[in-house]
């Protein structure tokens, strides 16, 4: 690994068409298309072509996409304040509205303020006591030798736990609705951003792949809307994020309206399980292709939780249980990319690279995370990459799979949580092998998810079990 690069202010690029710059690239395989963009430089011009100029009335607009870790701080913390984010499909901003992943910046920093007490890790380690019985409960539900789709399994857990943790009650019968939805929102995500014409056509035109998308996401506003308008007739708040948010006021010391808090709870509600599902999923499909990280992270169960399930208070003595969900959001990392930045003002990066105004700064955690420059031999899978004596070698911004700087995602402490407590409770009881024959492929949309289903089959764990189940 290498902290080397030669200041320059020439960026060069891939080949790029003169009216459809790099989007057809981009389009056949976004991925491949990024790691390819590492023999570029630090950072890589993507013209966006003649089409998006005129849409846009500006001459040479183009993408920059950033491989050292140096510049990648200088635009998410060091000079912050010079990029706003880039524009995002409209069916994003339909899903999301002002929420906290889409505000900008007073509006952006008061939600934080208002979010950051509830997920403080002081906070966050109360809710371990569900976590790890709804994943106990999940898992007594699979028979031994049975077959299992890892990613419905893992999407249906954490979509329970976050709906417990925002209106502090079971998730009924949405939860297949829900997942179907964001299926949808992920397909017709991945179209808008693939296409400039997918994105001028109004969501109310009926193709398709609008009807399937707005017929769920529809039933799901209806549903929150209907919980804030109960929950406004109750007179006894809950430890939740809707009591929160009822609770709350604007900067003028205005409630908040059904809309506003409307627009947040669908970000975390959406954002806030999708990610981790993912996360989890990778994860297990990793652990599946290594026995002996399988058996040192049994052994380290054992010794940590005996036959009880995991606490709070056991995470930092799971070791290797983290240094194994790290390496997972190495290889990765659900949020694959971040949103762009859009450059106010002409700025100069550590690099000695030059964006122009009005540029657009792509940072993608993929990319970064699989540079053999700061991971060595990036595509194999080794949690001791994350001992504390490797981590201490690392470059800063390297290893960003929440993000950084202000928009660094604001669940971070209570994702990680929650996915080392269902891996912990779930591999303390079985042990999922991958069905031979399939082709893992991931997809990038909203978040980094499978292609196709991840089977798996399950085996029970001759383990004692004196606790009972937690409902």
């Amino acid at each position: 690994m290498t902290n080397q690069y030669t200041p320059s202010s020439v960026v060069s690029g891939p080949p790029a068409s003169r009216w459809w710059g790099c989007y057809p690239e981009l389009r056949r395989d976004t991925l491949g298309f990024l790691l390819h963009c590492q023999t570029y430089g630090d950072v890589v011009k993507l013209p966006v072509g003649r089409v998006v100029e005129l849409l846009l009335q500006q001459r040479d607009a183009a993408m920059y996409l950033l491989n050292h870790p140096a510049d990648v701080k200088h635009v998410l913390v060091t000079n912050q304040d010079n990029y706003r984010k880039g524009p995002i499909p409209p069916v994003e901003s339909r899903i999301f509205g002002q929420g906290v992943l889409h505000a900008e910046g007073d509006i952006h920093h008061r939600q934080r303020r208002l979010f950051l007490p509830f997920f403080h890790k002081t906070h966050v380690t109360t809710y371990s006591t569900f976590i790890s019985g709804m994943a106990q409960t999940r898992v007594a539900q699979w028979q031994d030798g049975a077959s299992i789709d890892i990613g419905h399994e893992m999407a249906h857990l954490t979509l329970s736990v976050i709906w417990r943790l925002l209106f502090g009650e079971e998730l009924r019968s949405n939860a297949g609705l829900i997942r179907d939805t964001i299926s949808a929102g992920q397909r017709l995500i991945k179209i808008q951003y693939d296409s400039i014409l997918a994105c001028l056509i109004p969501l109310w035109i009926p193709l398709p792949h609008h009807r399937r998308f707005t017929r769920g996401f529809q039933i799901i506003e209806e549903t929150v809307l209907r919980c804030i308008s109960e929950r406004r007739h109750r007179s006894e708040p809950q430890d939740d994020v809707l009591s929160l948010l009822l609770t709350a006021s604007d900067q003028d010391g205005r409630p908040l309206s059904d809309r506003e808090i409307r627009d947040e709870l669908i970000t975390l509600l959406l954002a806030g399980h999708e990610t981790t599902a993912n996360a989890l999923t990778w994860t297990w499909f990793l652990l599946s292709q290594t026995n002996s990280v399988w058996e040192r992270l049994l052994s380290e169960l054992k010794d940590v939780l005996g036959d009880r399930l995991p606490e709070a208070a056991d995470v930092p003595h799971l070791r290797y249980l983290k240094m194994i969900w790290d390496e997972s959001l190495r290889l990765y990392p659900p949020a694959w990319s971040l949103h762009t930045r859009l450059a106010h003002k002409e700025d100069r990066l550590p690099s000695g690279a030059i964006l122009p105004s009005g540029s657009w700064a792509f940072i993608s955690p993929w990319n970064l995370h699989r540079n053999p420059r700061w991971f060595p031999d990036p595509t194999s899978f080794d949690p001791e990459r994350f001992s504390d004596e490797a981590t201490r070698a690392y470059l800063p911004f390297s290893y960003i799979p929440f993000g950084a700087g202000r928009r660094g995602c604001l669940g971070e402490s209570f994702a990680e949580l929650e996915g080392l407590l269902i891996l912990a409770t779930i591999a303390s009881k079985v042990r999922l092998s991958l069905i031979d024959g399939q082709a893992i492929h991931p997809e990038p949309g909203m978040t980094l998810h499978p292609r196709t289903p991840i089977e798996m089959i399950v085996r029970q764990i001759d383990l004692p079990t004196s606790h009972p189940i937690i409902a």
